[in-house]
């Protein structure tokens, strides 16, 4: 998008006379492109697509507004979404990112069991939404394990099942079995759902901002397995977290791998058979 469109787009959502002073693109994720932009009338993130995926830029909104409702300082504020001409847009007040504060990683521990003590009657959420760029299923459940069988593991192993292959289907189908024995029940928590270092930066006061959510009610652990898929975060961000809701020895030595089997199936779906061996010696383990 150039200087002009991104005016007009800004006149038609902000509702008054916007001058651009500065277009810069930045990393957008996999599908869509993103700009950060300086106006007269403030600074926006702008992501565009295709006008056919704005489902994917409403449902990216409603995630926001609910973690906002929890987190309001913790959350970009939604300026507006829609398609115009042949694209589709999402518009955000664009985050102006301060100096880390001294006890980041705790203070990020500490949010985040805020988030988690936001509860529901059932896991899933109101609305299907996505993961990336994949789907996600939503669909309402009473039963933990039931939920994470049937709206995470098997929806991403069906999609890739042609680059699985009949030997990991049949020990997916084998562990499927297996989870009332493995997992717990809990309570429904709201989530990011995809939380991973790419998806928060600073805020202006030095603390974390969340983006890229794919929220959902769920059990937390899966939230704080994810954490740990690509090395982690720092141990105080665990300590803190811990010191509000512990979570004990057997979810870091058994559950948190396989909950992990989720964002590896994603992965697989996204990038390809990289993260086939993942699967394989993750499944192992268990059946």
């Amino acid at each position: 998008m150039n200087k002009e469109t991104i005016e007009t787009l800004l006149i038609q959502v902000v509702g008054a006379d916007v001058k651009v002073n500065e277009v810069r693109p930045i990393g957008g994720g996999n599908t869509s492109r993103a700009f950060a932009v300086k106006s007269t009338q403030g600074n926006f993130f702008i992501k565009t697509n295709r006008a056919g995926l704005v489902d994917m830029f409403e449902k990216e909104v409603r995630n926001l507004e609910l973690l906002r409702k929890v987190l309001p300082l913790n959350t970009p504020e939604v300026v507006g979404y829609g398609t115009v001409d042949h694209i589709s847009y999402f518009i955000l007040k664009l985050i102006e990112p301060g100096k880390r504060v001294a006890d980041f990683w705790a203070d990020f521990g500490r949010t985040l069991s805020l988030l988690h003590k936001e509860t529901h009657t059932t896991f899933g959420l109101e609305y299907d939404n996505y993961i990336g760029s994949l789907p996600q299923s939503n669909k309402q459940n009473t039963n933990w394990v039931d939920f994470f069988l049937n709206e995470r593991i098997m929806p991403q192993a069906k999609k890739a099942e042609k680059v699985l292959g009949p030997e990991i289907m049949s020990m997916i189908d084998k562990l499927g079995n297996r989870l009332p024995d493995l997992l717990t029940q809990s309570r429904p928590t709201l989530l990011h759902g995809d939380l991973w270092s790419g998806n928060f930066t600073l805020n202006q006061k030095g603390t974390v901002c969340l983006v890229d959510p794919a929220t959902y009610y769920g059990n937390r652990e899966i939230e704080i397995a994810f954490t740990k898929l690509f090395g982690g975060f720092e141990d105080e961000f665990y300590d803190a977290y811990n010191e509000i809701l512990p979570l004990d020895k057997s979810f870091y030595d058994t559950r948190a791998d396989i909950y992990n089997l989720y964002p590896l199936l994603v992965h697989v779906n996204l990038f390809g058979g990289w993260y086939v061996a993942s699967v394989r010696e993750t499944l192992k383990r268990f059946i």
